[in-house]
């Protein structure tokens, strides 16, 4: 399902990333409607895991957070999103955009093909999500 872009927006798009699409989803819905500054920092909070990502879809088993609720700190996840926004970001500079004033608008993850790989016992498979990213101008 293409995504349409309008004048005023970007987008990125990240194909079979090897990270778990319930970590982008829940991700993708903490950072939208954030400015992409301010997405790119909680992204790098969560990398050094000083902010979590509060469990809201996908909260089964997910633990405490302290002064938060449920939440984690899935830095495989967040390193992909983050470079997905910064491709956004080049490339709503490439189509002239106010790099300052760009917003995160949509978010979309969909699972990717389960990569299989060749070992004993038939294997193991590897997740896989696929993730697209429109940032616009407020």
């Amino acid at each position: 399902m293409p995504i349409n872009t309008e004048s005023h927006q970007a987008k990125a798009v990240g194909k079979n990333l090897r990270v778990s699409w319930k970590h982008c989803t829940e991700i993708g819905r903490w950072i939208k409607g954030d400015s992409l500054e301010k997405a790119v920092n909680k992204l790098e909070q969560v990398q050094e895991k000083n902010l979590a990502v509060p469990a809201t879809k996908f909260d089964s088993d997910a633990g405490h957070v302290s002064g938060q609720g449920k939440g984690r700190y899935p830095q495989n996840a967040a390193e992909e999103v983050l470079k997905l926004l910064n491709l956004a970001e080049a490339n709503a500079e490439n189509e002239g955009l106010n790099t300052a004033a760009l917003e995160v608008q949509k978010v979309v993850t969909n699972k990717g093909p389960k990569i299989r790989t060749p070992k004993r016992h038939r294997g193991q498979s590897i997740k896989s999500a696929h993730v697209k990213i429109v940032v616009g101008e407020r």
